[in-house]
């Protein structure tokens, strides 16, 4: 076989330099006919006809149903490219719109779209799912996370490769431009579908696609690239302010059945990000979700924790209370129904803060009722 030229050699030369993927796997290629999926299936083929990668490829295209006789059409040309590849080909069909509504939202169809390629992938004995995300749907992604107010952790956007539900979730065209990806596919002669929801101004990446990043361009040319370099550097930081919260965690941490303690003294000095980190990771080791707990409610209870004085009892969302103490903070998971009794409970500390260690006891010891017979005289 003759050396890989242009993209395909790009696209081999970056697969060699990263581990995104590795000889001999199972691929789940995810190709809804549009021109960004078919490079990467195209792109795919044409690199695994060297003896180095030998990967079992496997094309799979979701059926969304919502554009009829188009997406009878995407399935027909992604099964018809497949096959002319001598590739497998799966297809799954889904239900998202529901009767009476106008539109499915971006996110239901995304989140149907996930289930469906993960479904696919573990049938077909795939333990790698790629998908043809480029720079451009990149540099989409960090603005809207901006837009939404996202912590450095959202900035990072769309990783390379990711592991959920048992699977790995592959990238590998972040760095590579739409254009390129076209312009590619236009001399091998291989046609494409286009979707004319990608158009419509109701779905807010449009907007930014069509109307943001068009508008940011006449300020900066480069603005995709920019936006992606911001996306790596994010991610490294994040990554780093993750390896550090965990080594904090060893020495801080300290985890029972319904309570997180978290010593104070270790904190004082890190940044309010690896506090906050440490507070997420003692949550999930609680069983919390975290799905309340936002960046402005970590920040604050991080910074409490830090410089807070003895006393305080915050609120992180969900059932999670922080009582911050003299030496150290206790996070607990407590039921709305119960939340009067940590109050008290957190009222009792208070008084207790101002009492020698030596000289407390339970609610009848005698430090804890001279303090309180102090504090009525005074």
């Amino acid at each position: 076989m003759p050396p890989p030229r242009g993209l395909v050699q790009q696209f081999d030369q970056f697969l060699h330099r990263t581990p995104l993927l590795v000889p001999g796997q199972r691929l789940l290629v995810a190709c809804s006919g549009g021109a960004d999926s078919m490079a990467l299936l195209r792109l795919l083929h044409a690199v695994n006809q060297s003896r180095y990668w030998q990967w079992k490829l496997v094309v799979a295209h979701i059926n969304h149903g919502l554009r009829g006789v188009r997406s009878q059409a995407d399935q027909r040309l992604v099964h018809k490219t497949a096959r002319a590849l001598d590739l497998p080909c799966v297809v799954r069909r889904l239900s998202l719109q529901k009767p009476g509504a106008i539109r499915v939202s971006e996110a239901a169809a995304r989140q149907g779209r996930l289930a469906a390629l993960g479904a696919l992938a573990r049938r077909n004995r795939c333990r790698t799912v790629v998908v043809a995300h480029h720079a451009g749907d990149q540099a989409e992604t960090v603005l809207l996370r901006i837009l939404r107010g996202c912590s450095i952790a959202g900035l990072g956007a769309m990783r390379a490769r990711r592991k959920a539900g048992g699977l790995e979730w592959v990238r590998p065209l972040l760095t590579f431009e739409r254009a390129a990806l076209e312009t590619y596919l236009q001399d091998l002669g291989q046609p494409w579908r286009e979707d004319h929801t990608n158009a419509l101004p109701c779905y807010l990446r449009n907007r930014v696609r069509h109307e943001l990043l068009p508008a940011l361009a006449t300020y900066q040319p480069a603005i995709r690239q920019v936006l992606v370099r911001l996306a790596d550097q994010a991610q490294e930081s994040y990554q780093a302010h993750q390896r550090r919260a965990r080594m904090l965690s060893r020495r801080a941490l300290t985890v029972r059945r319904t309570t997180a303690t978290l010593l104070r003294a270790p904190l004082e000095h890190q940044p309010r990000i690896v506090v906050g980190m440490l507070l997420r990771h003692a949550a999930g080791r609680l069983g919390a979700g975290l799905d309340g707990l936002s960046a402005a409610a970590l920040g604050r209870t991080a910074e409490a924790l830090r410089a807070g004085t003895p006393g305080q009892q915050i609120q992180l969302g969900g059932e999670l209370v922080l009582d911050v103490e003299r030496t150290r903070g206790v996070l607990r998971r407590v039921p709305v129904e119960n939340r009067e009794m940590v109050r008290d409970r957190s009222k009792r500390a208070r008084v207790l803060a101002r009492v020698p260690r030596d000289r407390r006891g339970g609610p009848g010891a005698p430090g804890l009722r001279r303090a309180r017979r102090g504090k009525k005289r005074r």
